[in-house]
C-alpha cells in the first residue's frame, strides 16, 4: 500500500473515532474500556497473523521496547485522552493532537539525531494555525474555565507520551521488524497495563451491554486499533515519525466534518478558512516527499 493511502486511511478512521470514544464515556471506567479495546484488538490481529504464517519470536530486549511503546502509544496516552474528554470537547482534544508534530520533531532530534527540515516546520505551523481557527471559540474560553484547562493539560500529556512511543518505533524499522506482529504486542501490553492499573486503583472490571457501547467498542477495536494503528506504525517505519504526525493535523478536520452531519456543528468563516490553511500546510510539510520510501514490514 502506498504512503498516501495509509495517510488517508489513518486520517479518515481516527477522525471518526472521536465520536465513538464519546460513547465510551459512561458507566464503564475508562481504563477498563481501553483494556477491552486493545486486548481484543491484539487477539484479532494475532488471529490474522496466524492465518498469514504466524507471529515471530522476539528477544527480551525487543519485548521490553514493545512494552515501552505499548505503554505510551496504547496505554497511558489513550487513558489521558479519554479522561480529557470529560472536561473538553472532542474537537479541542483533536486540536491538541496537532502538537504531536512538534514533539516528534524535537524528540527525534534529541533521541535519534534526526535532522529538522524547514519545510516540515513551516507546514506544521501553518496547519496548526488552521486548526486553531477552526476551534477559536473553545480557545477563547479555556483560560477562564479551570475544568477546560485540566482537560487541555491531560490531552497535552497524552501527546507527549505518544511522541515518545512513536519516535521509538523508528528503531523497529532499523531492525527490519514486521509491523503487524509488533502491533499485537503494543496493544496487548497497553491493554493489560490498563487493566492492572485499574485493579490497583480498586476499580473492579465492569461492562456495559447497551448497543451504543458495544457498537462503539467494536468500531474502536476493528477500525481505530486493528486497522488504523497498523497503518500508522507502518507509516512511521516508512516515512518517519515527524511526517507521520501530520495525520494528527488532518484528522481534526475529519472529526469536524463528521460533527457537522451527526452533531449539528455550525460552520463559521474562520473554520472554513482554517480548513484551507490546513490543506496548504499539508502540502508544504509533506508534498512531493511523501512517497519517498517503502517498507519491508509485512506479516
Amino acid at each position: 500500500m502506498s504512503n498516501t493511502f495509509l495517510f488517508c486511511l489513518c486520517s479518515l478512521v481516527w477522525g471518526s473515532t472521536w465520536f465513538a470514544i464519546s460513547k465510551q464515556l459512561g458507566p464503564v471506567d475508562t481504563m477498563w474500556s481501553l483494556s477491552y479495546r486493545f486486548v481484543l484488538g491484539a487477539v484479532f490481529m494475532w488471529a490474522v497473523c496466524q492465518f498469514r504464517g504466524g507471529v515471530p519470536k522476539y528477544s527480551p530486549r525487543q519485548h521490553f521496547r514493545f512494552l515501552f511503546q505499548g505503554t505510551f502509544m496504547c496505554g497511558l496516552s489513550y487513558w489521558l485522552f479519554y479522561e480529557s474528554g470529560k472536561y473538553i470537547s472532542s474537537g479541542m482534544t483533536a486540536m491538541i493532537c496537532t502538537t504531536l508534530l512538534y514533539f516528534n520533531v524535537v524528540v527525534a532530534r534529541v533521541w535519534l539525531g534526526n535532522g529538522i527540515k524547514r519545510s516540515l516546520l513551516i507546514g506544521a505551523v501553518t496547519g496548526t494555525i488552521g486548526v486553531c481557527l477552526i476551534f477559536l471559540p473553545q480557545l477563547r474560553t479555556a483560560d477562564s474555565n479551570p475544568e477546560e484547562l485540566k482537560g487541555l493539560l491531560l490531552a497535552l500529556g497524552a501527546v507527549l507520551l505518544i511522541s515518545l512511543g512513536s519516535v521509538s518505533c523508528e528503531k523497529n524499522e532499523k531492525e527490519g521488524l514486521a509491523v503487524m506482529p509488533i502491533t499485537i504486542f503494543l496493544m496487548l501490553y497497553g491493554g493489560i497495563e490498563m487493566g492492572l492499573i485499574a485493579l490497583l486503583r480498586r476499580m473492579p472490571p465492569t461492562f456495559d451491554f447497551s448497543p451504543v457501547y458495544l457498537i462503539s467498542l467494536a468500531y474502536l477495536v476493528v477500525f481505530g486499533s486493528l486497522i488504523a494503528m497498523t497503518a500508522y506504525i507502518t507509516l512511521i517505519q516508512k516515512i518517519g515519525a515527524d511526517r507521520t504526525a501530520y495525520v494528527d493535523i488532518i484528522y481534526p478536520v475529519i472529526a469536524l466534518l463528521i460533527s457537522t452531519f451527526i452533531e449539528g456543528y455550525q460552520w463559521t468563516l474562520p473554520a472554513a478558512v482554517g480548513v484551507g490553511i490546513i490543506l496548504l500546510g499539508n502540502f508544504l510539510a509533506i508534498g512531493k516527499y511523501f512517497d519517498r520510501s517503502e517498507t519491508r514490514a509485512t506479516c
